[in-house]
């Protein structure tokens, strides 16, 4: 679920495969609940062999220690972190984050949600966010050597940075920015920010191959930091066939893999 709009996919984790994928986007002439509930009545998105709804909000979201966390302050917590956007008509949801004992705070839209839970009463929901991180997690465990390395993850939102210290969340910010100057400006501003080392500390850019500006973005990275390596998003998901699906987002991929 996206503000301009939100998009289908109907998975078989069985055979791995992807049976529909489509995106519909929000008008004036049309909201989003009401589009929603136009199109969840469809049979192809509405029937008996669809056993388990989940879904990936993808708005503002803000994370909190799993140890100062508490149920009853969130929707509190929440609206001092954001004082700019209205939460009258949204619920304040949780994704608990164990293996990195933190929790991400986020906003639900009331009249979506209702009709999600209209068509699958248990559906589960999610912040997008959440997911990348928690894979992003696993694959330094998994694949990184020993060190500090921050995230930088390029997609169509604008940019994601992410690090992580003694198997901890340490960092993570969302800059909605495609130009290449700005998104520089940003990633080194963390590292700085980080305390990160430019001689023995690494960047990690994730982006896929054809993202346009991977090249130029990887020069400028190189004038001010000695290591930067490149992974493709689909190694974040070894053996794993629907991770060659190029139609499928980033954080759907990781909810498959890290919640089913």
């Amino acid at each position: 679920m996206r503000a301009d709009g939100f998009s289908f996919f109907v998975c078989d984790v069985q055979s791995n495969s992807l049976i529909q994928g489509e995106h519909f986007a929000a008008t004036e002439a049309c909201p989003l609940p009401e589009l929603l509930q136009r199109e969840l009545a469809r049979p192809e998105y509405f029937n008996r062999q669809i056993v388990q709804a989940y879904v990936l909000v993808c708005t503002p979201s803000t994370h909190v220690p799993l140890e100062a966390f508490r149920r009853d302050e969130a929707t509190e917590l929440f609206a001092f972190t954001f004082p700019h956007q209205s939460i009258i008509d949204h619920r304040v949801a949780y994704t608990i984050l164990p293996e990195l004992e933190s929790v991400e705070l986020f906003a639900v839209n009331r009249e979506v949600e209702d009709v999600i839970l209209q068509y699958y009463p248990t559906a589960r929901i999610f912040a997008s966010r959440s997911m990348l991180i928690e894979r992003l997690s696993r694959y330094a465990d998994d694949s990184l050597s020993e060190g500090r390395h921050l995230f930088c993850c390029l997609g169509d939102e604008g940019v994601e940075v992410v690090m992580f210290a003694d198997g901890r969340l340490r960092y993570a910010n969302t800059f909605a920015e495609h130009q290449l100057s700005n998104i520089q400006y940003f990633v080194l501003n963390a590292w700085q920010t980080l305390g990160l080392d430019a001689e023995t500390d690494c960047l990690v850019v994730v982006a896929d191959e054809s993202y346009a500006d991977l090249k130029a973005l990887r020069q400028g990275f190189g004038l001010y930091l000695r290591h930067i390596d490149s992974v493709n998003p689909s190694d974040l998901f070894p053996n794993v066939a629907l991770a060659r699906e190029r139609k499928m987002p980033l954080d759907l991929k990781a909810l498959l893999l890290n919640r089913m």
